[in-house]
């Protein structure tokens, strides 16, 4: 058995079958739990008075038998092993061997009075951590403390990996269940960590992953040279446009196929070289959600505009109708009557104008970036905001001379201010003036420490300012909520400005607004400037009817009128013309007339459930060498990704003039 010794001095029950115990001889004595191999009851009791006289407190026990010395293993722990080499049916090396064998950490020194350099040697080799002489004790309390710090030292080792593992396990435990693809890669742009959403997102399994390049993985091709420039940039530099921001991008899948996320980085805190992680989230739904309600604001927004367009369309056709009735009626010849013919011609542009806006308008679309110039966009959305905003708003435009360009979809931005005019004009129920400004704006670090969302840059800034009621403090902070409205119920939707704030972000900017109850309210928008300059605006010039060749002309369209218009045109200028009301009509025509057909001129939604491109589908299965040329007065959609209709090329915007129609022709016909 073992027995912890108590505080006495009386030294006779030490006396009990092969155990003993020995006496502090201090208040501060150290404990220390040993166990002693021996079979000598007196050199056991002097080892352990030897030890008391050096400051420690030994719970100790003595055994003499490998049974003994197993049930003892079995007992406790022990702080350190003192094993005589040579005993009775025992030795030294049956100690080493089942405290092997138990997988113990405890440290056994050999004490022995008769062993020699080569057993001792050999005894060290089998795994004791030292050996002293009984007659020479001068090393035993050096050993004891070093063992005693060295196994304090494995023991917060072993507490730290344990600690390590722990934390990693909760790391990977968190990773594992994020929501988010959370990606590490290290200063090479190598993969060093890859969680279960990303293979989930991405299709890849982190095995395969770890220690390639993620611009190959994640990034698609087009993207890719400027991601390696951007982080090559960041560790020569310091410097990163992206770093500590979210951004949307596009990522691609293991199959190639590419979808929009959102996508955050954060330098990991490291000694070495830097690693950087990425917290990446698939927003596909979301820009679906997004795109609904767009489509859904727009068509809000179109309603309101709906009696500004009669008016205007009223006026045209009253132009139009008044000028005809007077040349149909003889009211006026000569140049009198070329003239009236020119007022006609000026209001059809007018009203072709008009429309053509509001097909841009309401047209689902993804963002198109290109470089634009705002002055122009703006003072291309006047007319339409000017209708929209009524006679008790005065609609007045600053701009800036020499702006820079901005990249960005100027359907979009024709979207932003139109809904930020109607905010506005809501806000001034008794009217007032609306101004619209634009300039450059280049913003420091000290602006974006006052404004968590800007970062430093060049910037262009659209401001709408009003004298309107102003937005109470406690609303502010909810403004840009989807259905938030402070209108009364049938008044408003409260998706005008959660729509400009999602194209905003889309364009990688942000908003910033300064309100004052009763007094106005500004809504500042700052986009980023781009570096390349916008292409210079180009009026256009109506081209010169080409000439035909004698080609063969057909011509599907279910408007008599404009059918016939358009043969007319072509007739005169030298082709074959055929016609047919219909899809269905064109097919018969075609192959009535030996199939032999140069040029297909169709309307895009015709009747018979055949449309113009499914025309031009099946007959350019029949006869390959067929050109098509389309026309619509809506805006083409045919939901087909690998199909672009491009203006003047393949398709003509109805109305067009008949000097675009031939040129068109002949551009095609001559490929």
């Amino acid at each position: 058995m073992s027995v912890r010794h108590e505080r006495r001095l009386d030294l006779s029950w030490l006396l009990a079958d092969g155990c003993a115990t020995g006496v502090k001889r201090g208040w501060m004595s150290r404990l220390i739990r040993i166990l002693i191999i021996e079979d000598s009851e007196n050199d056991a009791r002097l080892l352990v008075r030897r030890l008391e006289r050096s400051g420690f407190d030994p719970v100790w026990k003595r055994v003499e038998t490998v049974e003994s010395l197993r049930v003892a293993l079995a007992s406790q722990d022990w702080d350190i092993a003192f094993s005589d080499h040579s005993m009775t049916g025992f030795l030294s090396q049956d100690t080493l061997s089942l405290v092997k064998e138990r997988g113990l950490d405890l440290p056994v020194v050999i004490l022995s009075g008769a062993i020699g350099e080569e057993e001792a040697v050999a005894a060290m080799e089998a795994g004791a951590v030292d050996y002293i002489r009984k007659d020479n004790l001068t090393r035993l309390i050096p050993v004891v403390e070093r063992e005693l710090r060295a196994a304090q030292a494995r023991r917060e080792h072993l507490q730290a990996e344990a600690a390590q593992r722990e934390s990693q396990a909760r790391k990977s435990a968190m990773l594992d269940s994020a929501l988010d693809c959370v990606v590490t890669i290290d200063h090479e742009g190598r993969v060093f960590e890859w969680n279960a959403a990303g293979e989930k997102t991405f299709g890849r399994r982190r095995a395969e992953v770890i220690g390639r390049e993620l611009a190959e993985l994640i990034i698609p091709p087009a993207l890719r040279e400027q991601y390696r420039h951007g982080l090559a940039r960041y560790l020569s530099t310091g410097q990163s446009s992206i770093l500590g921001r979210r951004i949307e991008m596009s990522a691609m899948r293991a199959d190639g196929t590419e979808f929009p996320v959102e996508l955050s980085i954060t330098r990991v805190p490291t000694e070495g070289p830097p690693m950087f992680t990425g917290f990446i989230r698939e927003i596909t739904d979301r820009k679906r959600l997004e795109e609904q309600l767009r489509q859904a604001q727009k068509m809000e927004s179109i309603g309101q505009l709906s009696a500004g367009v009669a008016h205007d369309f009223n006026n045209i056709l009253g132009v139009i109708q008044g000028h005809t009735d007077m040349v149909l009626g003889g009211m006026v010849e000569g140049r009198d009557a070329e003239e009236s013919l020119k007022q006609v011609a000026a209001a059809a542009r007018r009203a072709a104008h008009l429309t053509r806006q509001l097909l841009a308008f309401s047209r689902k679309q993804e963002i198109q970036p290109q470089e634009m110039k705002l002055n122009e966009v703006v003072d291309g959305m006047s007319q339409m905001l000017r209708r929209l905003l009524g006679a008790h708003v005065t609609l007045q435009f600053v701009p800036t001379p020499n702006l820079p360009a901005v990249l960005g979809d100027v359907g979009m931005i024709e979207q932003v201010l139109l809904n930020l005019a109607v905010n506005a004009r809501d806000a001034m129920p008794r009217g007032g003036p609306l101004v619209i400004s634009a300039a450059p704006r280049i913003v420091d670090e000290s602006f974006v420490q006052r404004n968590p969302e800007a970062r430093v840059g060049r910037f262009v800034c659209l401001s709408f300012r009003d004298t309107g009621c102003g937005i109470a403090p406690e609303i502010m902070p909810r403004i840009f909520e989807p259905f938030f409205t402070t209108k009364e119920p049938g008044k408003g939707t409260g998706l005008g400005l959660a729509t400009v704030y999602g194209i905003v972000k889309q364009h990688q900017g942000w908003i910033e607004v300064e309100s004052q109850v009763g007094q106005g309210t500004a809504f500042t928008v700052f986009l980023p400037a781009s570096s390349a300059a916008a292409a210079p605006s180009v009026e256009p010039v109506s081209p010169a009817a080409a000439p035909g060749g004698g080609e063969t002309i057909l011509i599907a369209e279910d408007e008599p009128a404009l059918r016939r218009l358009a043969g007319r045109v072509l007739r005169n200028l030298g082709y074959e013309v055929l016609e047919a009301a219909s899809g269905v009509e064109a097919i018969q025509v075609w192959e009535e007339h030996g199939k032999k057909v140069d040029l297909l001129l169709t309307d895009l939604v015709m009747p018979d459930g055949l449309t113009g491109r499914e025309l031009a589908k099946r007959l350019q299965t029949r006869e390959s060498g067929i050109k098509v040329i389309y026309t619509s007065g809506y805006s083409p959609d045919t939901g087909e990704t690998a199909f672009t209709f491009r203006e003047g090329v393949n398709f003509l915007q109805k109305p067009y003039l008949p000097a675009k129609l031939t040129e068109a022709i002949r551009r095609c016909l001559d490929r």
